[in-house]
């Protein structure tokens, strides 16, 4: 799982170290694929939901980081630094459930398995 996560965050490190470059080369984030069919945790997990989850509820993460990066390079290329200070709850909030819900997305399997590793309890 190390290395599906690891592949994760490289890739949204990638974007945002391009993001850094200007206006002009900021990438948009993008939903990820699903590393498996909607339907691959039933019984578990009902294909619905699974589908819903990930269509719509990461998809606007997705959806509202882009609009806040967006609107934070508008505020920098006007210098407006109250604006950019007023970004940052949205910037963090829709960051973070897309980075969450990528990992998320990586660390369910429909096989199952054994925690491994040391135990933090």
């Amino acid at each position: 799982m190390l290395s599906a996560t690891t592949a994760v965050l490289r890739n949204c490190v990638r974007c945002n170290a391009a993001a850094l470059g200007g206006v002009a080369a900021r990438l948009k984030h993008t939903l990820p694929d699903m590393p498996y069919d909607y339907g691959a945790l039933e019984p578990y997990i009902s294909a619905e939901i699974m589908q819903l989850h990930h269509s719509k509820h990461h998809q606007a993460y997705v959806n509202n980081l882009n609009i806040a990066e967006e609107k934070l390079a508008e505020a920098e290329a006007k210098g407006d630094v109250s604006a950019m200070i007023a970004l940052q709850p949205a910037l963090r909030f829709n960051g973070g459930g897309h980075i969450n819900h990528s990992i998320f997305w990586q660390n369910l399997s429909k096989d199952g398995g054994e925690p491994s590793g040391t135990c933090l309890y």
